[in-house]
C-alpha cells in the first residue's frame, strides 16, 4: 500500500470519502460527525422511538463504511446517508412488527395470525432449499439485511445480475412459501 498523507484532513465530503479510501486516521469520524445529526433526524422520523433510530443509525453507519471501502462512486454523500438510514430504519420497522418484508407479496391479512419467529423459521427454511443462484443473494438480503449494491460486491457479480437473482428467488420463494403456509393452516 503507499504512503498515507499527512496534514490536515479534507473539508468537503469527496475529499473525506478519498481520504478514508487512501487509510487516513479520523476521515470516516469526521464523515460520522458531519453527517450524525442528519442521519438521526431521518432515523427518528422513520422510526418514532429513540431506541429503534439509534439502532438504525448504528446500522446504517456499519453498511457505510463497509460500501465507501470500496471503489463505488457517490454523488452527494449526503444524500447517500440519509438513504441508508432510512432504508435501515424501515427494515428495524419492519423486524419489530414480525414480519419480514417477503411478507409485503401477500395480500393483506393473508399472514396475520403467522407469529413474527414462526414466519421467519419458515421463511428462512424455504430459503435455505433453494437453488444456489437464488438462496445467496435471498440470505444477504432478507436475513442479513444487506443492499443489492453490497451483494453485488460480496458477490463480484454485477448489480443488474443481483437485483434479478433476488427478483426472481422472491418470486420462488413466495410460491414455496405460500404452499407451506397453506399446508400449515395460515392461509
Amino acid at each position: 500500500m503507499g504512503r498515507m498523507a499527512k496534514g490536515p484532513l479534507p473539508l468537503d465530503d469527496g475529499g473525506l470519502v478519498a481520504a478514508f479510501r487512501a487509510g487516513r486516521g479520523g476521515a470516516f469520524d469526521r464523515i460520522v460527525e458531519r453527517h450524525y445529526r442528519g442521519m438521526l433526524r431521518i432515523a427518528e422520523q422513520r422510526c418514532g422511538a429513540k431506541s429503534l433510530a439509534d439502532d438504525a443509525v448504528q446500522t446504517a453507519l456499519v453498511r457505510a463504511h463497509r460500501y465507501l471501502r470500496g471503489s463505488g462512486h457517490i454523488e452527494n454523500l449526503g444524500a447517500w446517508l440519509r438513504r441508508v438510514v432510512y432504508n435501515c430504519a424501515t427494515d428495524l420497522l419492519k423486524r419489530e412488527r414480525g414480519g419480514a418484508e417477503l411478507t409485503e407479496d401477500f395480500p393483506a391479512g393473508e399472514a396475520e395470525g403467522v407469529e413474527g419467529k414462526e414466519l421467519r423459521r419458515i421463511l428462512e427454511d424455504a430459503i435455505a432449499r433453494m437453488p444456489e443462484l437464488y438462496r445467496e443473494p435471498l440470505l444477504m438480503r432478507y436475513v442479513h439485511g444487506l443492499e443489492a449494491r453490497e451483494i453485488a460486491e460480496q458477490l463480484k457479480d454485477n448489480l443488474h445480475s443481483v437485483k434479478s437473482r433476488i427478483a426472481r428467488g422472491r418470486l420462488e420463494l413466495r410460491r414455496r412459501v405460500g404452499t407451506v403456509l397453506k399446508r400449515a393452516g395460515y392461509l
